[in-house]
């Protein structure tokens, strides 16, 4: 574990991971709270704090950051491609971002005290995915959303939707 590394650690026996941005001076900042019913909010807490005795892993960044200088590769995906676009609204441009441990850092403490946590939109990987690349994301949640909308049931109740909308217009008056 090395400053400036995006740490995450397993809880709930590896049912979701908890995630934050090693400061290397024995702390972490991430995205907690007291309890669940507390707000979370961006924070700068002690490593035993944030393992609650877990094992603590380290999120290996060397493809993307590889991938990111191969315009053939990552920077055909569509998802890359959108969070490219929100990063130039928001004035960040992922040529110019510098991965250096400080700069992961000063990324992360200029969060601290931040309250918009959002379980699906804003969590603490989406907040160190941002501190580490620039592109704010979540690999639970994704994964969470393909498998939804990849289910059977989901691929039915869609089809079923095309086919009333094409087949049974909504008409004036008429829901």
């Amino acid at each position: 574990m090395a400053r400036g590394d995006h740490i995450y650690v397993e809880r709930l026996g590896g049912v979701y991971a908890h995630h934050g941005i090693d400061t290397g001076d024995g702390c972490v900042i991430h995205y907690t709270g007291k309890n669940w019913r507390d707000p979370r909010k961006v924070q700068r807490t002690t490593v035993e704090d944030f393992a609650q005795g877990g094992e603590i892993l380290i999120k290996d960044y060397d493809d993307f950051f590889a991938a990111l200088k191969s315009p053939d590769v990552y920077r055909k995906k569509t998802s890359y491609q959108i969070n490219r676009i929100l990063n130039r609204l928001q004035g960040i441009d992922l040529d110019q971002l510098d991965p250096s441990p400080d700069a992961v850092i000063d990324r992360a403490e200029a969060r601290i005290g931040e309250r918009a946590f959002s379980i699906i939109f804003h969590n603490c990987e989406h907040f160190s995915s941002w501190c580490k690349t620039g592109i704010s994301n979540s690999e639970q949640v994704n994964a969470v959303w393909k498998a939804t909308m990849t289910t059977p049931e989901f691929a039915r109740h869609r089809a079923e939707n095309l086919l009333l909308n094409v087949f049974e217009p909504k008409w004036p008056g008429r829901r």
